[in-house]
């Protein structure tokens, strides 16, 4: 895996269509260790896979959010919604 990629969450949880911004992607077909930042200032560690070119794989880790209700691993499916690939938003989340 590459360099760790900064992934900054507009809420404090993902959901399907939630706003992702990513200010650097992986390499295509590849993989990177992802920082996730949530709106109410908590955090993650997880995956990020790039699937195709407006297609990314999110692996989020299990986390709490600040006011403390824990949220468990999931794994979502995100599509780019502007053609600099910077913002995303939560198509589903995956099995």
């Amino acid at each position: 895996m590459s360099d760790s990629i900064q992934v900054q969450v507009a809420d404090s949880h993902l959901y399907p269509g939630c706003s992702v911004r990513i200010a650097q992607l992986p390499e295509p077909a590849g993989a990177a260790a992802a920082i996730v930042e949530f709106a109410d200032g908590s955090g993650a560690r997880g995956t990020c896979h790039r699937l195709a070119y407006d297609e990314l794989e999110l692996n989020v880790d299990g986390y709490a959010t600040q006011k403390r209700h824990p949220v468990d691993a999931r794994h979502w499916l995100l599509l780019a919604v502007d053609a600099t690939h910077n913002s995303w938003r939560v198509k589903r989340r995956l099995p």
